[in-house]
C-alpha cells in the first residue's frame, strides 16, 4: 500500500451521455466499481465524492467500509469534489480519479504519485497544453492551505499550488503503453470506442 489517499470523482450529470457514469458498465461491471477495485489495491483510504447525489445506489455498489462523501463545497465544477478529497483526505497526498476513465493503470497512479513527492501535485499534459488534473495526484496540505473561498474552477485551484509538477503524457507510455489511461468517456460515441479498445487489447 501506498501512504496515498485516493478520490473517484463521481459527482457529475453526465448530461453528453444521457446517464450517469458512475454506472456505465463494461462487461457488466459498472465503471465506478472497475476502478474502486483497481485503486483498492494501493490505498486503503478511499472516497468515493458524489457532488450532491443521494448515496444509496453507490453504497448498493460499494463494501460498506467505502467512503462516500457528498462534496463539501458545492459548486457546479469538480474543483467542489477535489477541494472535499483534501479535506477528508487521511494521507498528505491523494489521487484524483475521475469516474469516466474505467482504463485507469494502477501503474499509473503510482508513478503520480513518487512524481508528486516534494510537490503540490504531479499533473499531466497533452501535447496541446490541456491538463489532467482529474488524473492527477495532489498534496492535500497545499490544497487546504490555498483561499479556496475564490476557487470557481480547477484552473484556478492549479494555478494558486505553489510548485505543482506538471509531467508529458508521453513520459507514461513507459507503464501504460497505449495511454488508455487517460480516455476519458464522456459520449456514446466515446463508450463505443471503450469496448473496441477491451476487444482489441
Amino acid at each position: 500500500m501506498l501512504e496515498l489517499s485516493i478520490a473517484i470523482l463521481a459527482g457529475g450529470k453526465g448530461s453528453r451521455m444521457g446517464t450517469d457514469k458512475a454506472f456505465l458498465k463494461v462487461n457488466n461491471i459498472p465503471f465506478l466499481k472497475i476502478i474502486y477495485d483497481k485503486v483498492s489495491l494501493l490505498s486503503d483510504d478511499i472516497m468515493v465524492i458524489i457532488g450532491n447525489k443521494e448515496d444509496k445506489e453507490f453504497r448498493d455498489l460499494l463494501p460498506s467500509k467505502a467512503a462516500i462523501l457528498k462534496d463539501l463545497v458545492y459548486t457546479m465544477s469538480p474543483v467542489g469534489g477535489l477541494i472535499t478529497a483534501a479535506l477528508k483526505s487521511k494521507k498528505q497526498y491523494f489521487a484524483a480519479i475521475a469516474v469516466d476513465m474505467p482504463l485507469i493503470s494502477t501503474k499509473v497512479i503510482e508513478k503520480l504519485y513518487f512524481l508528486a513527492l516534494g510537490h503540490s501535485a504531479a499533473i499531466p499534459v497533452h501535447k496541446d497544453g490541456t491538463l489532467e488534473v482529474l488524473c492527477a495526484v495532489y498534496n492535500s496540505f497545499a490544497i487546504k492551505e490555498a483561499n479556496l473561498n475564490s476557487v470557481t474552477s480547477l484552473k484556478e485551484l492549479v494555478k494558486m499550488l505553489p510548485n505543482p509538477i506538471f509531467i508529458n503524457i508521453e513520459n507514461f507510455r513507459d507503464v501504460d503503453p497505449s495511454l488508455d489511461s487517460f480516455f476519458n468517456v464522456n459520449t456514446k460515441e466515446d463508450l463505443k470506442i471503450l469496448i473496441q479498445k477491451l476487444e482489441t487489447n
